[in-house]
């Protein structure tokens, strides 16, 4: 895959593309990921039927810095932006996590650019969420990230303790060296993980998911303790005629927990 460029206003998003196609799927990351962090199982199976393109958020990856003070309505003009650079006037999108909140309002705000919408592992904000368990809430406590360690294979085993079902590290130690990798090739900033961060908080989509018209699924997995399962269910009540398909047994990363699964699943509804 090679690296590309679009310009979002004054921002310079990298994107990569692979798969030949007709139709188009976007691949929508979470809070302080970036393109690589979707693995390679999930993207290469549906880029076997579509073309596939995978973007970085502003400031993360391979996306060059960029100052605080945007809004996730900004980061839905983002993927409109990397829509324009590959020619897409139209895609199906799939958001995860923080990507899925992002998509929620492309899906709203420029509904003409969505084909079909999947969301995984994601909410829609505000009060009425299911909140994370108080395992989760150690990911956002910086002593506690301290106190595991300093190197990106300690902080990153930690966080994939967490966000990945019990045992999952340990049957698949493959997961964590990709993770790992990704981190010292391209580490977040802690201005870009900041920035998403405030952009999330200040987002409440409860009202606004009712108002989406596309065909939607909804994904989740059962041992998500940072987006727990309800508000998978929450979501799919909010959205008119949403599916939803649970995982059994995943946890918050199905593309590497359950990437032939996840893609079943994104493959069948979107065909």
């Amino acid at each position: 895959m090679t690296r590309q460029f679009a310009q979002s206003g004054n921002v310079s998003l990298s994107y990569s593309v692979e798969g030949e196609g007709k139709e188009t799927v976007l691949l929508v990351m979470g809070l302080g990921g970036r393109a690589a962090d979707w693995g390679t199982q999930f993207p290469s199976a549906l880029a076997a039927r579509y073309r596939v393109v995978r973007m970085d958020h502003r400031g993360v990856g391979g996306s060059p810095p960029v100052p605080g003070g945007y809004t996730l309505n900004d980061m839905a003009k983002d993927v409109t932006a990397v829509l324009d650079a590959v020619g897409a006037a139209r895609a199906h999108v799939v958001g995860y996590s923080m990507g899925g909140m992002i998509s929620q309002l492309v899906a709203t705000e420029h509904a003409s650019r969505v084909e079909r919408l999947v969301l995984v592992s994601t909410h829609f904000g505000g009060a009425d969420t299911v909140p994370p368990t108080p395992e989760a809430m150690q990911l956002f406590d910086p002593q506690e990230m301290l106190n595991r360690g300093r190197s990106a294979e300690s902080i990153m085993r930690f966080t994939m303790s967490v966000l990945t079902a019990k045992g999952f590290l340990e049957r698949s130690p493959a997961a964590l060296e990709l993770m790992v990798a990704n981190v010292r090739a391209e580490p977040t900033a802690p201005v870009a993980f900041m920035g998403q961060m405030q952009a999330i908080i200040g987002s409440d989509r409860g009202d606004i998911v009712r108002k989406i018209d596309k065909p939607t699924l909804v994904i989740h997995g059962t041992d998500d303790t940072l987006v727990p399962v309800g508000n998978g269910h929450l979501l799919k009540e909010r959205i008119p005629g949403a599916r939803l398909a649970i995982l059994e047994g995943v946890g918050h990363m199905p593309m590497l927990e359950a990437p032939d699964e996840l893609a079943d699943l994104v493959l069948g509804f979107l065909e």
